[in-house]
């Protein structure tokens, strides 16, 4: 087995990437879905605390549709994103 004198860091950097490394846009593909999820979550959590409120029906329908288009809002970009991250 040839040995060099190249810092193994050198090594790391110059040599190709190995099979079932994780790369730079599967890094990215995860935090994507991770603040995807993060966002689904707290929509999750917004719903649960309007349904145990003490507030009118009506309200709360207003209220949860309002929750609903804020929700979709946040959460476009990132899908787009990741979409894109994904072709």
């Amino acid at each position: 087995m040839p040995v060099t004198k190249e810092p193994l860091t050198q090594q790391l950097l110059t040599d190709e990437p190995q099979r079932g490394m994780i790369t730079e846009n599967d890094l990215k593909i995860l935090w994507v879905a991770r603040t995807l999820t993060n966002i689904d979550f707290q929509y999750g959590e917004d719903i649960l605390n309007l349904d145990r409120s003490g507030i009118e029906s009506e309200q709360k329908q207003y209220i949860e549709k309002q929750l609903l288009l804020k929700y979709r809002e946040r959460r476009e970009p990132y899908q787009r994103l990741l979409e894109n991250l994904r072709a």
